[in-house]
């Protein structure tokens, strides 16, 4: 099967694809930031796999496959978590938007884009290894029913949005900012960006995410898993 019908015809891409039709179709002239998913993974086992983990083949060539489907026209800032799977989804999306003849104005590891600052091991614990429970845990997080062992809620959020909306807002010229990251992350922004505790439902699959865009004084927000957007303020 070649990328191109697997981007097509796989379930657990209709977010990325989503994302991928919403973000092409934002005029050019507008600054776009994406924040998203690393690619296919391999299941993770325990908390040692959590750091280590990289993407599968699948996970490399649709990777590639989602860069060179997004338009060319902004050049790509590209910001990614240091884990393996998160700097190898980021390096393959490079290769193939530059393969479709844009241009990639670098690679950023960004700590936030990782996860909060913590000082005990054993929060952790309460993290199923492949994510599934995330926004349970974010939504426990933000509650502070976790303790000093973790960086607060507000204090991770104020960071991400930092690193992600506070750059969009900055950007003066044409750029399309695209954030590589792992659920966490990205379910604490969404989380922060919807305003609501978290669902099952608002988790994204690989590659899955979110787009914003500046609109006046409010931020468009597209979700994905959705395909809907809606409207913030900045």
């Amino acid at each position: 099967m070649s990328e191109s019908t697997e981007w097509d015809s796989l379930d657990w891409l209709s977010s990325a694809r989503a994302l991928v039709k919403w973000t092409n179709s934002i005029n050019i002239d507008t600054p776009i930031a994406l924040v998203v998913r690393h690619s296919h993974r391999a299941t993770l086992a325990d908390y040692a796999q959590m750091l280590s983990g990289g993407l599968t083949e699948l996970g490399s060539r649709i990777s590639f496959e989602m860069g060179r489907r997004l338009r060319i026209e902004r050049p790509a800032g590209i910001f990614t978590s240091f884990v393996p799977r998160c700097s190898e989804t980021a390096e393959s999306i490079a290769k193939g938007f530059s393969d479709a003849g844009g241009r990639v104005l670098g690679i950023d590891s960004l700590d936030t884009l990782f996860s909060p600052e913590y000082s005990e091991e054993k929060i952790w614990e309460n993290l199923q290894p492949d994510g599934r429970n995330v926004t349970e845990f974010v939504n426990k997080w933000a509650d502070g029913l976790f303790g000093n062992g973790i960086e607060s809620f507000d204090s991770f959020r104020s960071r991400l949005r930092s690193d992600t909306v506070t750059r969009l807002k900055a950007a003066t010229e044409p750029v399309m900012h695209i954030h590589v990251t792992h659920d966490l992350a990205l379910m604490s922004l969404k989380r922060s960006l919807l305003g609501r505790p978290l669902v099952v439902a608002d988790r994204e699959p690989y590659l899955g995410g979110i787009a914003i865009v500046r609109v006046d004084s409010r931020l468009s927000v597209f979700a994905g898993n959705t395909r809907k957007s809606l409207e913030t303020r900045l």
